[in-house]
């Protein structure tokens, strides 16, 4: 195949898969490991969330976050917390525009005011990071129940002996 002809058709698959929105569209083999990526490095969700995502956070983060283990949330649902955050809550909106307009529950920063989610820490997100957290959460964390020891061997490392202290999921 000539390479006009490949990216022809590279061209027209991804145009397919833009105008479907993505529902068509095969996610790459290593979607779950790039929305970890995201969780634990860009977005840092890991210092309130925890490294297990269990609420209890880094040692300096004030605690309190949800333990996305047990959530109750839909994708749909989760989405749009990352995106949007929780008004009145410390959960920060990823989307830098989420309250320029009132894609977020209907509602601008002049109408929230001081109860408008704050920006995050680190970074905001692009639509694809946040569905790609999202994906991650819902594969690798939402309904596993309690931290075992692989778990925790597989994010942290074999090198770490606090992971000695979960017991075996085998």
């Amino acid at each position: 195949m000539r390479g006009s002809q490949l990216l022809s058709r590279i061209v027209a698959a991804a145009l397919a898969c833009a105008s479907m929105q993505g529902a068509a569209c095969a996610q790459p083999a290593d979607a779950a490991a790039f929305g970890k990526r995201v969780y634990h490095d860009k977005a840092v969700c890991s210092y309130c969330h925890g490294w297990a995502a269990d609420g209890a956070g880094e040692g300096q983060s004030s605690g309190g976050a949800a333990d996305l283990r047990m959530t109750p949330l839909t994708r749909a649902q989760l989405i749009e917390v990352v995106k949007c955050g929780v008004p009145g809550k410390a959960m920060p909106h990823f989307d830098e525009a989420a309250y320029g307009d009132k894609r977020c529950y209907n509602s601008t920063e002049a109408d929230l005011g001081t109860n408008t989610p704050p920006l995050p820490p680190g970074s905001v997100l692009s639509q694809r990071e946040i569905e790609a957290v999202v994906d991650y959460l819902l594969a690798k964390v939402i309904g596993r129940g309690l931290i075992t020891r692989e778990e925790c061997v597989e994010i942290l490392g074999e090198r770490v002996r606090s992971c000695a202290d979960y017991p075996s999921g085998k």
